[in-house]
């Protein structure tokens, strides 16, 4: 069974203090599965969430761009970090039943080490740029990721310094630099974020649901000696092998129709494209948003301004590019951002969260987004269909496809290099070696999952292999719209092929703030029903 309530409060005031006071917080995700659909805090960690960095991750959209071809993916960021949060509190809650458990932590001081660890989850998003992974490999320069700008933020932001300080275990000489147990946990092939981001995704893309899922590895779990790692570790069952495979499958399966598929690269190939014509003064905008392009894109991790990086999230860019758009004869890139008006206010209605904060209660930044929000979907003009093949079309094939493909678009550009043609590779890796699972057999002995003799799912690597074309990057570098088109249609043709060769099953969407379809929607009406003006 899930951890109740009050098996989380005991685990809350055994690490902090009987003292603490604790709050709770619905997450409508464990809905369909959990008789308790609330997350429960200490007010010390809640008040981490309600730091401005933190808070921050509440206007950034968890899958990106993805809300440019699939409307209802319009989850936060702060609400994977919560979930995330959550997983850990089950977990060690459901391990708190055992008194072994609680014997060896007491016994090696190790309170302090679970603090740290739930501090971590909670925080290890905090490094994110705007649309999340989105533009993600134009941050800072080539070897630099979230992580590192979240470590940054951590070292740099007194806020955030004097929120986890306060975060403290009630055990005197704690070890907070623990035994290890954990690691794979919060960083590994499975662990708590994952946990976390698969189920949630899931729930807003419109597939199978598995909440239940995650509660089956959190209770087949025990802390046992690893003699192959020479210390305590957490090791699965026998019968948790199933529900392991499950969740491997299901990430890869992610993984292809969501997070790396065909669909995805083109909308953050296209999102890094307009940032960068941006950044580069290619297309007329704010000065605002080109400082913060210029503070982070291609720079060195210690010269990215963390206060300024803190200033900009989604509602920000998206305000800007509304503004812009404002002006007469603006670029048409701009207006693929903003086509789908379902999209925008399925946006703003989540990042705003209109049900918790009274209209006189937003900030200037977010009154302003309001504004131009308003006055873009009433303008006639913005009835825009525009799709984003008409810049950015890709296709994913063997790699026997794709060298048939390269071979007729050089035909028609007469054998020229063009930068706006791309081939690439995805690697779809099931399982990190480096990052072991560990699994009992029956007769009790201990292996990593890839040398499980019971295991049944294929392990090995996965590749595909694709072919982009950026229409509008050919059309600059002055190759005829004729045969940009026939190039086109070229790609769109092996995008047919592709459809015929893959049975997708996809649920419908669950998460629509809306069940009427997209062209029965009073717009005007709808934002006024969610934002009223005074």
């Amino acid at each position: 069974m899930e951890a109740t309530k009050q098996e989380q409060e005991e685990l809350l005031k055994w690490l902090f203090g009987n003292n603490i006071n604790i709050t709770q917080e619905e997450d409508i995700t464990l809905a369909p599965y959990y008789e308790d659909i609330n997350i429960y805090y200490t007010d010390e960690i809640y008040n981490l969430f309600t730091t401005k960095a933190l808070k921050r991750e509440g206007k950034i959209m968890q899958l990106g761009c993805e809300f440019l071809q699939l409307e209802n993916a319009y989850h936060t960021r702060l609400e994977h970090s919560k979930g995330s949060y959550r997983n850990i509190i089950q977990f060690l809650s459901i391990q708190y039943r055992k008194p072994k458990w609680r014997e060896y932590i007491e016994k090696n001081h190790l309170k302090g080490y679970l603090v740290e660890k739930i501090k971590f989850m909670c925080i290890h998003d905090i490094g994110h740029s705007m649309f999340s992974h989105s533009i993600e490999k134009l941050v800072g320069d080539k070897n630099c990721t979230h992580e590192d700008i979240g470590n940054k933020i951590i070292q740099e932001n007194e806020e955030v310094k004097q929120a986890l300080n306060k975060i403290q275990a009630n055990e005197q000489n704690s070890n907070i630099e623990g035994d290890g147990s954990l690691e794979y946990l919060c960083e590994g092939n499975i662990d708590f974020d994952r946990m976390d981001f698969l189920i949630r995704d899931k729930i807003y893309t419109g597939k199978k649901y598995e909440g239940d899922l995650i509660t089956k590895l959190h209770e087949l779990c025990d802390l046992e000696y690893i003699p192959q790692k020479g210390s305590y570790g957490y090791v699965y069952r026998p019968e948790a092998l199933k529900y392991i495979e499950n969740f491997l499958q299901s990430r890869i399966d992610m993984y292809k129709s969501e997070y790396a598929s065909r669909i995805r690269k083109t909308t953050d190939s296209f999102m890094c494209y307009l940032v960068q014509e941006i950044k580069n003064g290619s297309i007329k905008s704010t000065s605002n948003i080109q400082k913060f392009l210029n503070n982070i894109i291609g720079k060195p991790l210690e010269e990215i301004d963390v206060e300024m990086f803190l200033k900009t999230n989604d509602i920000v860019f998206l305000n800007e590019l509304m503004s812009d758009l404002k002006e007469a004869e603006q670029s048409e890139l701009l207006r693929y951002v903003t086509c789908n008006k379902q999209a925008l206010l399925q946006v703003a209605i989540s990042l705003l969260n209109p049900q918790n904060l009274k209209y006189s209660e937003y900030s200037q930044e977010d009154k302003e987004f309001l504004k131009n929000l308003k006055d873009f979907i009433k303008n006639p003009k913005n009835n825009s269909t525009q799709n984003l093949d008409d810049i950015i079309i890709n296709v994913e094939l063997d790699e026997d496809k794709n060298e048939e493909i390269q071979e007729e678009v050089s035909k028609i550009i007469d054998g020229k290099d063009a930068t706006g043609i791309n081939n690439y590779k995805k690697e779809y890796k099931k399982y990190n070696k480096n990052q072991p699972i560990y699994i009992k057999d029956t007769n009790g002995k201990i292996y990593t999952l890839d040398q499980y003799p019971m295991l049944k799912l294929d392990l090995s690597t996965e590749y595909k292999y694709g072919y982009e074309v950026i229409i509008y990057k050919l059309k600059k570098q002055g190759i005829s719209l004729e045969k940009a088109e026939k190039i086109k249609q070229i790609i769109k043709k092996y995008q047919e092929q592709e459809k015929q060769s893959q049975e997708e099953k996809v649920e419908p969407n669950r998460m629509s703030m809306f069940q009427t379809q997209t062209g029965e929607i009073d717009y005007e009406e709808k934002i006024e029903e969610f934002f009223p003006e005074k």
